[in-house]
């Protein structure tokens, strides 16, 4: 009879022992400052995804240091920067701290378009007062794209200036690995997308696009799969086999382009974009098609289609890859230059809620479902 309550207690015991020594080995995993530069500048990842807590900073720590330990410094109000993501669920009374310094920067960050973030904007603007915003778009006070293409060694965008592309150069020297990709290729184009019922309508005009070329679907909405994990492999399949990879993105909101755009500009593979953004601000020109430059899907089709019978046509649309690169990388540098810019020179952002949703996403497509 006394056996149940001693074992209940060695248990709850041994439980409790195992979640301290949990939480005392992530506590020394993070570590916290041993001293405290004033020179250095402090951002602290408060409430972010999990993949933005590894997302490095490429300049050395000497001139900024990013953790997503709150302990990291003795106060929470000694950051100079505090993160939050618009892909947090909680509402902004759980996550903002109790104390703010007045020469505190609030950023609202976020990669995902309105349509698909999931946090829950208070009804008083005033209780939710950013100083910062660092996203995909680009009148963001720091732009943070998911990619960029470049003529120079950055790894980074500290603006989104306007571009100056060059004008296309069709030359009949073709780099003869190029060449011998493009002559093995078999299929028309590939797809790899999950949502199958995303807000832009794409499986509608990947439907009508399939009744004139064949179009492989890998993943939840098609029959072929490539696993995640083996990203550069999948990508290398598709230049091998593929004239063209659908990026079609999941919804039409001005200035929003993932990386699947860019991701694949990586390789001999010409994207066909769908999406809301002007795409001429971030690729350069005859690198890509444009789904809404065509008056229909049928015509979309048909033209990719005869594409891939005139090798001479089709290979134009690489010429850009003598000039210019692809970066697909995100790092904190753009914020730490942006805090020693600043200084304390700080604005609050009045309704952050209208600024992130306002005229933002809609049914924005040229191209027609026929």
């Amino acid at each position: 009879m006394n056996f149940y309550p001693k074992f209940f207690f060695l248990t709850c015991g041994a439980f409790i022992v195992i979640i301290f020594m949990i939480t005392q080995s992530k506590d020394e995993e993070v570590g916290e400052a041993e001293t405290i530069d004033p020179l250095v500048k402090h951002i602290l990842l408060h409430e972010v995804p999990e993949w933005m807590t590894k997302v490095p900073l490429d300049r050395p720590k000497g001139k900024c240091i990013v953790t997503h330990n709150p302990k990291y410094l003795p106060k929470i109000e000694m950051f100079d920067a505090v993160l939050f993501s618009g892909q947090n669920h909680r509402r902004v009374g759980w996550s903002f701290p109790k104390v703010r310094s007045p020469h505190q920067f609030y950023v609202f960050v976020e990669l995902e378009c309105p349509l698909v973030s999931f946090h829950k904007f208070s009804i008083d603007p005033r209780k939710e007062l950013y100083n910062l915003t660092m996203t995909y778009r680009r009148d963001s006070d720091i732009y943070w794209p998911y990619g960029f293409i470049s003529d120079r060694n950055l790894t980074y965008l500290s603006a989104a200036d306007e571009p100056n592309w060059r004008k296309p150069v069709f030359d009949d020297q073709i780099d003869p690995e190029l060449k011998e990709n493009i002559r093995r290729k078999n299929k028309t184009a590939a797809w790899f997308v999950s949502n199958c019922n995303a807000e832009s309508n794409r499986t509608d005009l990947n439907r009508i696009m399939q009744t004139i070329i064949d179009v492989d679907v890998y993943g939840k909405c098609g029959s072929l799969e490539c696993p995640r994990d083996k990203k550069d492999n999948c990508y290398r399949l598709v230049e091998q086999h593929y004239f063209f990879y659908f990026s079609f993105e999941n919804s039409l909101c001005r200035d929003y382009i993932t990386e699947k755009v860019f991701n694949i500009m990586s390789y001999d593979v010409v994207p066909v974009v769908y999406g809301g953004a002007n795409y001429s601000q971030h690729l350069p020109p005859h690198s890509y098609i444009d789904a809404n430059d065509f008056a229909t899907a049928t015509d979309l089709a048909k033209y990719l289609k005869s594409l891939t019978r005139n090798p001479k046509e089709y290979v134009k649309y690489f010429w850009w890859k003598k000039y210019y690169k692809t970066v697909v990388r995100r790092v904190f540098d753009n914020l730490c230059d942006k805090l020693y810019e600043l200084q304390n020179d700080k604005k609050s952002i009045e309704n952050i809620k209208s600024w992130w949703e306002t005229n933002q996403c809609k049914n924005s497509r040229k191209i027609r479902f026929i």
